[in-house]
C-alpha cells in the first residue's frame, strides 16, 4: 500500500481512514533503483549513479521501481509539485539542488506536517481553535482601547461643557501645570486602574499628544454635525443666525447657527460651523451660508423649510437690495429676515449715540483722543 506505484493508482486520500493509518505506519519504500545519468567534463566522460544514501539522508524520500524515478512521501498523499509526485525526478546532475529546494519550500513542509499529525488530532479543528483564540483576543483588545478612547473622548466633553482650554503652554512630562485635558486624562488614570495600566504601557498610543486632541475634536464634530442634518431634514421648520468673528489669528470667519424644532418637540438651537471669509462682503458672507444650506437642504421640499433668516443690524446683512437676506430669500423665498436679539443692545447704544446729542458729542471726543494717543494705527 505505501508503494509509488499503488498510490498513483489510488490516491491516499481517496482512501479509508484505516487504510491511511495503515499507509502512514508503513512509511515509505526505498526499492532497489538503477538511475544511470552520463555526462562529460573537460573532455572526459564519466556516469553518474543514484546512491540509496539518499534514503538516509532524506526520511521523505521513495522511488519507484517501474518509473525508475524519485518521489516524495509526503507530497505524493496530499498533492504538491508535479515533478516529486506524478513524473518523478531522475535529474542525478542537479538532484542534491533539487532535493534542497523542495525540502524547504511551503507545500513540502505543510504536507510534512499533516502527515505528522495525521491520526493524532485534527488539524482543521486545531487551526479553527487557534483562529478563535485570535479573534478573542483581538476583540478584547478592542473592547480595551474603546474604553480607553472612551474616557479620553469624555475629558474633551468635559473640557468643552465648561469652556476650558484642553491645551497649556507647557505639555512636558515634567510641566507644572499642563492643561486641563492632561490633567483630567491623569486625574483619570488615578481612580481607574485601566487607564493607569494604558497610561504606563502604551508605546503607541498614549492619546495625549495635541494632534490625538485635534483628531478627537474633528471626529466628534463629525459625528454631532451627522446628528444635526438627520434632525434638520426631519423637522418641518428652520431658522438660520449667521454672524461674523474672528479667530486668535484674527482671521474673519462666519458662524452659522440653527434653530429648529427636534424629536421631542423642543424648540433647540445648534451651531454648526465656522466658515472663514475671504472678506466681509454680502456676497462672500451669503455664498458661504448658501454652501452649507445647499448640503443640508438640497430638495426643492427642502428649500421651503427655511422659514427666517437672523442677522445684526448691519447695511451688509439686512440690505434690502444686496444684503445677505436679500440674496438668502432669493433661493430661499420663505425666509424672512429677523434682526438677531443678541444684538439688541449694539441697537440701542447705536440709537442712542445718533440721537442723543450729549451721547454723541462725548463718543466723536473719545475717537479724537484715540488719534492723538495712537497716531499711526492702521484704524486711522
Amino acid at each position: 500500500m505505501n508503494k509509488v506505484d499503488s498510490l498513483l493508482t489510488k490516491p491516499f486520500l481517496g482512501m479509508t481512514p484505516e487504510d491511511k493509518l495503515r499507509v502512514k505506519a508503513l512509511g515509505p519504500e526505498n526499492p532497489d533503483i538503477h538511475i544511470e545519468q552520463s555526462a562529460k567534463d573537460r573532455g572526459k566522460g564519466y556516469t553518474r549513479r543514484f546512491a540509496r544514501t539518499w534514503f538516509d539522508k532524506m526520511e521523505w524520500l521513495t522511488a519507484s521501481s517501474s518509473k525508475n524515478a524519485l518521489f516524495c512521501f509526503p507530497c505524493l498523499l496530499f498533492g504538491g509539485e508535479v515533478s516529486w509526485t506524478r513524473t518523478g525526478v531522475t535529474d542525478l546532475k542537479h538532484l542534491a539542488e533539487k532535493i534542497k529546494r523542495h525540502d524547504s519550500s511551503e507545500s513540502h513542509l505543510t504536507n510534512v506536517l499533516k502527515l505528522s499529525l495525521f491520526g493524532k488530532s485534527n488539524i482543521a479543528l486545531q487551526l479553527n481553535e487557534v483562529y478563535s483564540k485570535g479573534v478573542i483576543k483581538h476583540n478584547e483588545e478592542v473592547d480595551k482601547n474603546r474604553y480607553i478612547l472612551s474616557k479620553l473622548i469624555d475629558c474633551v466633553k468635559f473640557c468643552g461643557a465648561f469652556e476650558l482650554a484642553l491645551r497649556g503652554h507647557d505639555e512636558t512630562e515634567e510641566s507644572i501645570n499642563p492643561g486641563v485635558f492632561r490633567g483630567l486624562v491623569d486625574f483619570v488614570s488615578g481612580i481607574d486602574s485601566a487607564m493607569e495600566a494604558h497610561l504606563k504601557s502604551a508605546t503607541v498610543f498614549k492619546g495625549t499628544a495635541k494632534t490625538i486632541q485635534n483628531e478627537l475634536l474633528d471626529f466628534m464634530l463629525e459625528v454631532t454635525r451627522e446628528t444635526i442634518v438627520q434632525q434638520l431634514r426631519s423637522t418641518d421648520y428652520v431658522a438660520i443666525q449667521a454672524d461674523d468673528t474672528t479667530d486668535v489669528s484674527t482671521k474673519t470667519q462666519s458662524v452659522l447657527v440653527f434653530r429648529y424644532i427636534d424629536g421631542n418637540s423642543k424648540v433647540v438651537e445648534r451651531f454648526y460651523c465656522f466658515s472663514y471669509l475671504k472678506d466681509s462682503s454680502a456676497d462672500t458672507i451669503s455664498a458661504a451660508i448658501l454652501n452649507e444650506l445647499n448640503l443640508i437642504l438640497p430638495e426643492r421640499s427642502g428649500k421651503e423649510k427655511l422659514i427666517a433668516q437672523s442677522y445684526d443690524g448691519a447695511s451688509v446683512m439686512r440690505g434690502a437690495s444686496g444684503g445677505v437676506k436679500k440674496k438668502i430669500r432669493d433661493i430661499y423665498p420663505n425666509a424672512h429676515y429677523v434682526h438677531c436679539y443678541a444684538h439688541q443692545l449694539n441697537l440701542i447704544m447705536e440709537q442712542a449715540a445718533s440721537k442723543i446729542s450729549r451721547v454723541r458729542i462725548f463718543f466723536k471726543e473719545l475717537g479724537w483722543h484715540y488719534c492723538i494717543f495712537f497716531p499711526f494705527s492702521k484704524t486711522d
